[in-house]
């Protein structure tokens, strides 16, 4: 029987992060689908998200030059998942057999999915386009919301007050006739946990890295 010890099931998967708090959040996804035995690589690049913010959102040359720096770093993994929305895009230059994927990617394929009225949450000012162009096609019945006041509760590390601020745009959400719910942003992860089984928000980690795993 096979082990995840064996050569041809382990995955050497890229977490390509721009906050350093994604690390555990990945980990213990990781964790939770049974593959703490294969631990994830971490590369953690903030500035690329501040230049961002900067510019209001992705540049066509900050996109080329993440694009190329995944591309020089392709050789040395099995997949690389861009964890960032505000920088998911750049999995879009790449072709399917590259294996660079978006963490929010394979949560708007859920969400868009569901039957009925759903919301898409997301924190940073700077991904609102990128996650409405991802997350809102064409006949679909998702909105994309921007919680007002949680990045720079973020940004000033004060993660009580960001998880609580998001936990009440969900519950909001749901009040308002919500069918599912969405935490477009992988730092946003821990506040589905505050919720039941039966109302939880979706997140992107699990998923993302279920896809992961599943290219063995």
């Amino acid at each position: 029987m096979a082990t995840y010890d064996d050569p041809e099931l382990i995955l050497n998967i890229l977490c390509f992060h721009t906050a350093a708090s994604n690390i555990a959040i990945f980990d213990d996804a990781a964790c939770a689908l049974a593959r703490d035995e294969q631990p994830l690589n971490h590369l953690v690049m903030p500035a690329l998200l501040a230049e961002a913010e900067r510019s209001g959102g992705m540049t066509a040359e900050l996109r080329l030059r993440i694009a190329q720096m995944i591309k020089a770093l392709l050789p040395q993994f099995d997949a690389v998942l861009i964890t960032c929305s505000t920088l998911g895009s750049v999995a879009d230059d790449f072709s399917v057999q590259e294996h660079v994927m978006r963490t929010d990617g394979m949560l708007a394929e859920v969400l868009q999915g569901q039957s009925g009225p759903a919301v898409a949450l997301c924190a940073a000012e700077s991904t609102l386009a990128a996650t409405r162009t991802l997350f809102c096609q064409h006949g679909s019945q998702v909105e994309v919301a921007l919680v007002e006041g949680a990045w720079a509760a973020f940004k000033e590390g004060d993660t009580t007050r960001y998880f609580s601020l998001i936990a009440a745009a969900a519950e909001q959400a749901y009040q308002q006739g919500a069918v599912a719910v969405a935490l477009a942003q992988s730092s946003m992860t821990p506040v589905a946990q505050q919720f039941p089984d039966t109302q939880r928000p979706l997140t992107g980690p699990h998923l993302a890295l279920q896809t992961c795993y599943d290219l063995r």
